[in-house]
């Protein structure tokens, strides 16, 4: 008994102390999804790779067709080719379908020159966000700040939303390092 009564005091002083540690803390979220839509710069740079993966896709679809033709002539004709010219259109499929492979590791894996672009592009964009957060954070002496738009939060008072104050400081220019 004595020691259900000690372990119960130690769990309530525990409690006791760390409550006024947490009602000083600062904690503030922003909506990231937000800053990429509504800051001019990040729409900017947005728009440049869906301009850039729209050509590519158009490349890959160009591509597609020219190998569904290949393949269809030879469903086609394969009957009444002689046999050197049928292994001459395999070979021609063969060669369109690595050709379409290459295009695909080239352009769209994760090492692909898209996902480079992408970093070349959004990297700065991000980094200048990451900088106002900053910014704001240390102005507005907050602790924590956290991204709605990742799902890290499942409730949060909108008053602590200081996104407008992130788009504030990166239009003003103050996310400049």
């Amino acid at each position: 008994m004595k020691r259900k009564l000690g372990l119960s005091f130690l769990l309530l002083f525990g409690v006791l102390i760390t409550v006024p540690a947490f009602s000083q803390m600062q904690i503030g979220y922003v909506n990231s999804d937000r800053i990429m839509q509504e800051w001019q710069p990040a729409q900017e740079a947005q728009q440049q790779l869906n301009t850039e993966a729209q050509n590519l896709q158009r490349q890959y679809n160009t591509m597609l067709t020219e190998l569904d033709s290949l393949q269809q002539e030879f469903q086609r004709q394969q009957f009444v080719m002689s046999e050197e010219r049928r292994a001459q259109k395999q070979q021609e499929i063969a060669q369109m379908q690595q050709k379409i492979q290459q295009f695909q590791a080239d352009n769209v894996s994760p090492q692909g020159q898209y996902y480079v672009r992408q970093e070349e592009v959004l990297g700065p964009i991000l980094q200048q966000i990451d900088t106002a957060i900053r910014n704001v954070a240390t102005s507005g002496g907050y602790d924590y700040v956290l991204d709605v738009a990742q799902g890290n939060v499942l409730y949060a008072e909108e008053k602590l939303d200081i996104t407008a104050d992130v788009l504030y400081e990166l239009r003003r220019g103050g996310s400049d390092q």
